[in-house]
């Protein structure tokens, strides 16, 4: 059985930084702005907010160096459904083209989408309903509108998340990421609100640990699921704000097949090999921690030295922290980390790296925690890795980029013996 903090680790790994999320929420702020402000549009914008995994907190970062962040971001206008659909797009397309940094926004489906550095957006324009309760979204390839309700979302995955001692959108970004370390190009296996519904509809009991947790839902999802499949049906799960919508009519059999088959396929490694940090490996990848075990007895050129806040004091997060990083070099403009990667951007070597806390709203008197990690084949061969934390109570920690590898570092502000808020930055280093 793999340790609690384990997982811990496998979710903290996983977990958009707090750096990436401030930059989502500047760039849904300055899109707000802009509409709002312009001079015709002005008219018809009510409001502007976000919708999506973001939204609802189930968001899990990208693989690193690997693609950008999808963010959605919801419109409100003034219209009605009795509006053509198609003009509403269209009215907002030309809006964001004005703009130079829009300029390479396009006409989707049911939105509008730019890129931006870093992240791919989704522009919906939407209308209200008649008791202001759900929305419309629209179309371009006709004049129809179809009901949504984003906020309802939003409200519906805080109530189930309550429900479940906190456990569900834990459990849902750990399954969001085993989907997509797992389904094939070619493949469309569940995401988004029908996965995060399908998980709702197959909870556990709460009070297991989170290891046993994860196990029973990936069975009460093949429970739930292979009966109709084996039978040759297509099985339904039902928005959960708006019961007609069948969130699995747009999959095709062989697409939620594949999905059932890989779970079962992965639960058969359990069965067979138990659940221990390796097999976790397989199932949900190298972002698993290799564990106690496996480092004790695989010979390597490296001490363990890393340590976790967990095994240290409760970890109970109430407050929110944001760190960033000053990078400058002799002969260089300097930048922030922050923005750096968002574009996607490595660092080079003999750079100084002045880490520091942006913001915090944890109430005064608490202490500062700092923690260094150094990850990759240089690291371990200079038996470097570093991890340990160190309270210094101060707000910044130097450093320097010294060799090739993904390193991050994490930054926690302990109250009364009381861990309550925490950030991670993702430090990647390239070679020469």
């Amino acid at each position: 059985m793999a340790k609690q903090k384990d997982f811990y680790t496998f979710l903290s790994n996983i977990e958009p930084s707090n750096t990436t999320v401030s930059y989502i929420s500047s760039v849904q702020t300055n899109l707000r702005d802009y509409l709002a402000s312009h001079q015709n549009y002005k008219r018809i914008h009510t409001q502007t907010f976000l919708s999506g995994s973001y939204a609802k907190h189930t968001s899990i970062r990208p693989k690193l160096y690997d693609g950008k962040r999808d963010v959605d971001i919801v419109v409100e206008t003034s219209y009605n459904t009795t509006h053509n659909s198609i003009d509403v797009l269209q009215e907002l397309y030309d809006t964001l083209k004005e703009k130079d940094i829009y300029s390479n926004a396009k006409v989707q489906s049911h939105s509008v989408g730019i890129e931006l550095k870093g992240i791919s957006i989704d522009i919906v324009p939407v209308v209200c309903s008649s008791d202001g309760h759900k929305y419309y979204i629209g179309s371009s390839d006709c004049n129809e509108w179809i009901i949504t309700d984003p906020k309802g979302h939003i409200n519906w995955s805080s109530e189930v998340n309550s429900e479940n001692n906190m456990k569900y959108k834990p459990l849902v970004k750990m399954l969001k990421w085993w989907r997509r370390s797992n389904c094939p190009e070619g493949t469309k296996y569940p995401k988004g609100i029908t996965l995060e519904k399908m998980i709702a509809d197959n909870l556990p009991d709460s009070n297991l640990n989170t290891e046993e947790h994860l196990v029973q839902t990936m069975q009460y999802l093949v429970d739930a699921y292979k009966p109709y499949l084996d039978m040759g049906l297509k099985p339904s799960t039902f928005d959960p704000c708006i019961s007609s919508n069948d969130l699995l009519e747009k999959y095709a059999l062989s697409d939620i097949k594949a999905f059932i088959q890989k779970l079962s396929e992965h639960l058969e490694i359990i069965n067979q090999d138990g659940t221990n940090n390796e097999s976790w490996r397989k199932i949900l990848g190298n972002e698993f921690p290799k564990g106690d075990l496996e480092s004790a007895t695989v010979s390597r050129r490296y001490n363990e030295t890393e340590e976790f806040i967990e095994d240290m004091v409760p970890i109970r997060i109430g407050y929110s922290l944001l760190i960033d990083c000053n990078v400058t070099q002799d002969g260089w403009r300097p930048f922030t980390l922050l923005q750096f990667l968002v574009s996607g951007g490595v660092l080079r070597h003999n750079k100084k790296l002045d880490f520091f806390i942006r913001s915090c709203n944890v109430p005064r008197p608490y202490s500062i925690y700092w923690k260094v990690r150094n990850v990759g084949e240089v690291a371990e061969s200079r038996d470097c890795i570093r991890g340990q934390i160190k309270k210094t109570d101060d707000e910044h920690q130097i450093e320097r980029t010294n060799f090739y590898g993904p390193h991050f570092v994490e930054c926690y502000i302990v109250k009364n013996g009381i861990c309550v808020a925490r950030d991670r930055i993702d430090v990647p280093i390239g070679q020469g």
